[in-house]
């Protein structure tokens, strides 16, 4: 008679490596791609960098090699075939548990390193625990296995995967700059500018990689900077488009050579007023395109109006078209008690539905409510706004 108890193990055997390779891929290509992408920066000195597709292959060989040296070694019952898989996705989990601090350091946590030490020291322990449940046997007389098995592993299995993604870094903001940063490097603007949720993305480098994305996409003479730069959530005044030694933003994946190409240059001292050097750079011409809209949105970011003003006459007079957040800026000046007589402010134009959007804006800003109120209603209705930003500190 055909031992039917054989094929069933083989067959449930098969099945949960297949599914072990599939979890343990996506956790190191999708998941986690970046995060090990920063690692290797830091840990290199920032001397190399990490392919996704090829550390994913890499990683995932090394896990089935180490799953297939604890098959050797021990066995399980029918029901619990799965937790053979454990200390491979203990590892896993072990390895991408990193944090980075705000000056791009990357460190291992030495809490979760004892905790998957110590859960590999006592996994011989565990093993006999479970050879001892009797309920986890199959007792069938003609020897075949019942779909219990198969649903008992498919539990540990996500049992497993969910102790694995856990122990790994789950820092939604970091994951979401570092996912920026890395389509920025590859070209995919679009794709960086809509990853995230911009209404609560506030780390600083990410509001750089996505202006930078913006400064990429160009219409003619204008970027789309002042189009839709505050469309996404700008943490404070202290924000800055450009990179920084000494404090955020900087890079965690590659360098920051190419956010000084998009507007031309490098300064000879990066944490100077960028005000100051791409003012200077203009004036020399040396300055690409992008760099007066870095110029006028840096100004916007300080709340600095009568500088953006005087810039925007500058370098905006001769468009029929304002960008967005620069008419809804310039409004703002227009109508604020310290506007001064700027020559060629006049030959400036803010189109009517931008006017009426702004007037309903002041009208709520002056509605009397708790401040916890009106400042949902404005964000539930202005979010995406320069209003917005001006006075929502």
């Amino acid at each position: 008679m055909k031992n039917y108890k054989n094929d069933s193990t083989t067959a449930l055997d098969v099945v949960c490596a297949v599914i072990f390779v599939l979890i343990i891929f996506i956790f190191f290509y999708s998941f986690q791609g970046d995060i090990l992408g920063m690692t290797q920066y830091s840990w290199s000195d920032h001397q190399t960098h990490y392919d996704r597709l090829t550390g994913g292959i890499i990683f995932t060989i090394i896990a089935c090699a180490i799953s297939a040296l604890v098959s050797s070694m021990f066995t399980l019952p029918i029901r619990a075939r799965a937790m053979l898989h454990m200390p491979a996705m203990l590892l896993s989990g072990m390895v991408t548990g990193v944090t980075v601090d705000s000056a791009g350091n990357v460190k291992m946590s030495w809490y979760l390193i004892g905790i998957t030490v110590l859960l590999l020291v006592l996994y011989p322990q565990i093993v006999r625990r479970i050879q001892k449940c009797d309920w986890l046997y199959n007792y069938e007389r003609d020897g075949s296995t019942p779909i219990t098995a198969w649903w008992c592993n498919f539990f540990f299995m996500i049992a497993l995967t969910l102790m694995m993604f856990c122990m790994g870094n789950t820092d939604r903001s970091l994951h979401t700059r570092l996912a920026v940063e890395r389509l920025c490097h590859e070209g995919k603007y679009d794709e960086a500018l809509r990853y995230g949720i911009p209404e609560y993305d506030s780390d600083m480098s990410l509001t750089m990689w996505r202006a930078y994305a913006l400064a990429k996409i160009q219409d003619g003479k204008k970027t789309e900077l002042g189009e839709k730069l505050f469309n996404y959530n700008i943490q404070s005044w202290q924000s800055t488009l450009l990179p920084k030694t000494d404090r955020e933003p900087h890079s965690l994946i590659k360098d920051n050579y190419l956010i000084w190409q998009v507007i031309g240059f490098v300064p000879r001292n990066i944490n100077d007023n960028p005000d100051k050097y791409i003012t200077r750079e203009l004036h020399r011409g040396t300055a690409r395109l992008a760099a007066k809209d870095y110029l006028l949105c840096t100004n916007l970011i300080n709340r600095d109006l009568n500088r953006f003003v005087k810039g925007l006459v500058k370098y905006y007079s001769d468009e029929k078209a304002l960008p967005r957040h620069y008419a809804e800026a310039l409004l703002l000046y227009k109508n604020s008690r310290n506007a001064t007589q700027i020559a060629g402010l006049d030959s400036l134009q803010v189109d009517n539905t931008t006017k009426a959007d702004y007037f309903d804006f002041m009208n709520m800003m002056r509605e009397k409510k708790p401040a916890k109120i009106k400042q949902a209603d404005l964000k539930d209705n202005y979010f995406g706004t320069y209003w917005y930003y001006y006075y929502k500190h």
